[in-house]
């Protein structure tokens, strides 16, 4: 697919506007009396396959020309966690509405076969007693199962929608993430990456928010752990949240001490549990 309709090409100040099949605009500038570069849009969402395609460029002429340096590129920050938090309650906020509409016709789906075996039993009776309106409920039944039906396949369609939109914006985020943390080499970002998927599928058995959030709980409680006290911290349960104020804390929190020097390696972890093992034992003797 092409990404873009077009794109408009400003020299004169620095600036090359993209306008993307969906119709948003990204603009990159760039920095007159630095190595310093602005990429801007009206959309979140957007930005990720200009910013990647731009890196990539970027990498592969300096490679070309080459220099006494290795290129290094980096993210001041902040990394724009609002707007990825926004993306993440409206996507929950689907989901909650989508299992209210499920059960909601798993219930009216009870009711239409109970009224349907009391019909039946009356029609078999010899001397059948009044419906007693019990026609016109199975009807109206019917009709509120249709409607139920319809709206859960319109909520599907768009949680479908929502979880390439949570996805891209994951990417997105673990591509600034690893530029403003430098420290974080490609192994890091495996782990990260694993952790904070952007594997997205709301047909998934367990949900996105709940895996999240139990694989961001392990990495706070071992190698990102600063007291013992955060190692003996509950993990995360795999059952749908009330909302995701706590996700969100985690990932905010994650974050904060990658950039803070933080690594994510179990051999971190061990060395940390070895010290405060011989400190227990100092202090005891």
């Amino acid at each position: 697919k092409q990404w873009y309709q077009r794109r408009v090409a400003i020299t004169a100040g620095g600036c090359v506007a993209f306008k993307c099949a969906s119709g948003e605009i990204v603009t990159l500038l760039a920095a007159k009396n630095s190595q310093k570069y602005r990429i801007q849009s009206n959309s979140f969402l957007a930005l990720y396959i200009v910013i990647k395609q731009f890196l990539t460029k970027l990498r592969r002429h300096f490679e070309k020309i080459g220099g006494p340096q290795p290129l290094s590129i980096t993210f001041p920050g902040p990394v724009p966690l609002q707007e990825y938090f926004d993306i993440i309650d409206s996507r929950f906020e689907l989901r909650v509405r989508q299992r209210s509409y499920r059960e909601m016709l798993s219930q009216r789906a009870q009711q239409f076969r109970a009224i349907q075996r009391r019909l039946l039993t009356r029609f078999k009776d010899k001397t059948p007693s009044p419906l007693q309106n019990m026609d016109t409920l199975l009807e109206g039944t019917y009709q509120q199962i249709l409607a139920l039906a319809d709206v859960d396949l319109q909520t599907t369609k768009a949680l479908e929608e929502a979880d390439h939109a949570l996805s891209t914006a994951t990417k997105l985020l673990l591509l600034l993430v690893k530029l403003w943390c430098p420290a974080l080499d490609d192994k890091q970002s495996a782990v990260l990456q694993s952790c904070l998927t952007p594997d997205v599928n709301s047909a998934d058995d367990v949900g996105w928010e709940e895996m999240v959030d139990a694989s961001i709980t392990m990495l706070l409680r071992t190698c990102l752990a600063k007291t013992t006290k955060e190692q003996s911290v509950v993990a995360a349960s795999l059952k749908l949240p009330s909302d995701t104020t706590k996700l969100k804390k985690h990932i905010a929190l994650l974050l904060e001490r990658l950039n803070k020097g933080g690594t994510l390696s179990l051999n971190t972890f061990s060395d940390k549990q070895s010290q405060r093992n011989r400190e227990q034992v100092d202090s005891g003797s």
